[in-house]
């Protein structure tokens, strides 16, 4: 199919786009002076929006590539068919846009809400030399090399949007309308698809370590491949998908031995210095519901478990390897956790109350001491209060509504970090470093 040719967009500065904005604001409150904006055509690229709102603003095929649009509103704004590459809309406002048609490459839309969101394919008529009504460009809705790291997608109206190399951590997909979408090798460890419509959908080869798959609908959805260690959902729920070579769950009962028999084995191994026994190794076992509390499982291998709603009061956990673990609403509280291992772990809603992740001192070696490492952790929901987090390395983790009252944070990373309702009150964060960390409050 021939694709009309459109004019050139006109060119708009920073001074006509600040005008159009203090206008646009006086429209949405209802003052004198105020008109809607109206963006449509017109090239503002590389222009600084700062936050502010775009409300219901038309900005229909608007060029905005390398836009400033870092924690503006764009609710219900007519997006379609917009150039949108490389745009900064972190933290940004894009619930119930019309986003169709849209090119979203490369652009970084970490922690942005786009709750019900129209990204379906879409496409713009002209008249061609003529007079027929053809497509200005494919339609396609593109959105490769994405970050949405974080962001909201809930209840969002998407197609075959997604390319390659998008970044879909942590990202809510709940109620989502995903049906024969192509999200084939991503990285959805931590998203939450809870109640979102996998029908028909390609999810092949896919890392879900700490997602949600409960209550979604996944009718002839292609699973081959992919990761499904450490993921919430029950058997049942993968009936009618496809799931040849799908990696999934250890159950206890396929074990060589119980339950006690490995910890009473580990704590040979622990109290010999590795002479008798064997080092505990329950990675990616199913371990949901059982209780650990005053356990000792120090350098104990848990990488890619279920822990979720364990009991691990007062367990010992140091030194031990959680990496990619879903523990959801996990009582570790009182537990030792220096120098533990806690990468990409999800532990939303879990009690971490007293709870010890200072770091590690070596015996025999001066000065040498590993630090708890949660990068990149999912953490929203979590109680640490009273914590002892000196020293630990939470870059790039969620925190989300997390309770970090009268924790000990002195010498932590919270770089790049997800703070947003996060309860920072009474806390010591002497040398704590917080740089590029989301909505701080301290």
């Amino acid at each position: 199919m021939a694709l009309g040719v459109l004019q050139k967009p006109e060119r708009v500065n920073q001074l006509w786009l600040d005008e159009a904005l203090d206008a646009h604001i006086n429209y949405v409150e209802g003052r004198p002076g105020g008109h809607r904006l109206f963006l449509s055509f017109k090239d503002a690229s590389h222009l600084d929006f700062g936050a502010r709102s775009l409300a219901g603003a038309e900005a229909v095929a608007a060029r905005l590539a390398h836009a400033k649009l870092a924690a503006a509103c764009l609710a219900r704004c007519n997006l379609f068919g917009a150039d949108l590459t490389h745009a900064n809309l972190r933290d940004s406002d894009l619930s119930r846009a019309d986003l169709r048609g849209v090119d979203l490459s490369n652009a970084d839309l970490e922690n942005a809400d786009l709750h019900e969101a129209d990204i379906r394919n879409g496409f713009i008529l002209v008249k061609d030399s003529e007079g027929n009504l053809v497509p200005m460009k494919d339609g396609t809705t593109s959105i490769s090399e994405v970050n949405l790291t974080g962001a909201n997608l809930s209840g969002a109206r998407l197609g075959h949007v997604f390319g390659p190399r998008t970044n879909l951590t942590n990202v809510n997909f709940r109620n989502a309308r995903l049906v024969a979408a192509n999200l084939s090798g991503a990285d959805v460890r931590g998203a939450d698809f809870a109640g979102a419509d996998l029908t028909d959908a390609d999810l092949s080869g896919c890392l879900f370590q700490g997602a949600m798959l409960s209550g979604a609908l996944i009718d002839n959805t292609n699973l081959e491949g992919a990761d499904l260690t450490a993921v919430q959902f029950v058997p049942s729920d993968l009936r009618y998908a496809r799931t040849t070579g799908t990696r999934l769950p250890r159950p206890v009962a396929n074990l060589d031995k119980t339950i006690l028999e490995i910890v009473a084995d580990h704590g040979r191994w622990i109290e010999s210095l590795g002479a008798i026994g064997h080092q505990a190794d329950l990675s990616r076992v199913d371990l949901r519901d059982l209780d650990f509390s005053g356990v000792d499982l120090q350098a104990a291998i848990l990488a890619s478990t279920n822990l979720s709603r364990a009991q691990l009061r007062a367990a010992s956990l140091i030194m031990a390897d959680l990496t990619g673990t879903m523990a959801l609403e996990t009582d570790f509280s009182d537990a030792d956790l220096r120098g533990v291992r806690l990468v990409n772990a999800n532990l939303s809603g879990a009690s971490l109350r007293f709870a010890n992740l200072a770091p590690m001192h070596l015996i025999g070696l001066s000065r040498h001491r590993v630090g708890a490492n949660l990068r990149g952790a999912k953490l929203d929901g979590v109680d640490f209060s009273g914590a002892i987090l000196e020293n630990a390395d939470l870059t790039q983790a969620s925190l989300r509504n997390a309770n970090l009252r009268a924790a000990r944070l002195s010498g932590a990373s919270f770089v790049d970090c997800n703070l947003t309702g996060a309860d920072l009150r009474d806390t010591n964060t002497d040398s704590a470093d917080f740089r590029g960390a989301t909505s701080l409050r301290l």
